[in-house]
């Protein structure tokens, strides 16, 4: 199972165009957003997703996602969101997964030495991450769609059973 990871798209209109194209065309079987969309009328730039993406498409809120309420109206159409928007728990191919916005270094160390997951996703810090913890622990955080900090757009691919990462340019 493969999952496109992404975060901090912050209403970037032809990067989050761009990187659903590339996601329809890897063939993944869903996406994981990691919180700041910012925006409700994100939603008709992921309405492009393969309708078997939108039926596993998760996400979390940012601390940029002012208007929660009609986030999850709109995009909630297409996007599962945990009921306290701010952290999710899944299970997917037999790993458990944990996804925050920005959750602190000191939180991800504690989850990832607690071996209570897999893999430990995150946003917030525009930064892409992608380390193995000595225990086997997968922490990914997905860079920038949006480029504002980094100059850089990307977002990851997540073999889920390998624990494999592929990183992708926008």
């Amino acid at each position: 199972m493969k999952i496109a990871v992404m975060s901090d798209t912050h209403d970037h209109k032809s990067n989050i165009l761009k990187a659903v194209s590339i996601i329809n065309k890897r063939e993944v079987d869903g996406l994981i957003h990691c919180g700041d969309y910012v925006a409700p009328f994100v939603k008709r730039w992921f309405d492009g997703l393969n309708s078997s993406i939108k039926d596993n498409f998760y996400g979390v809120f940012g601390n940029n996602d002012g208007e929660r309420l009609f986030l999850k109206k709109n995009l909630g159409q297409i996007c599962e969101f945990p009921t306290n928007g701010n952290e999710l728990i899944l299970e997917l191919m037999g790993k458990k997964i944990f996804i925050s916005h920005m959750p602190t270094q000191k939180t991800i160390d504690a989850l990832a030495t607690s071996r209570k997951f897999d893999i430990i996703l995150t946003g917030h810090t525009h930064s892409l991450v992608n380390q193995k913890y000595d225990n086997g622990v997968l922490v990914v955080n997905p860079g920038e769609v949006c480029g504002y900090l980094s100059g850089r757009s990307t977002f990851v691919i997540i073999e889920i059973e390998k624990l494999e990462v592929s990183i992708y340019d926008i």
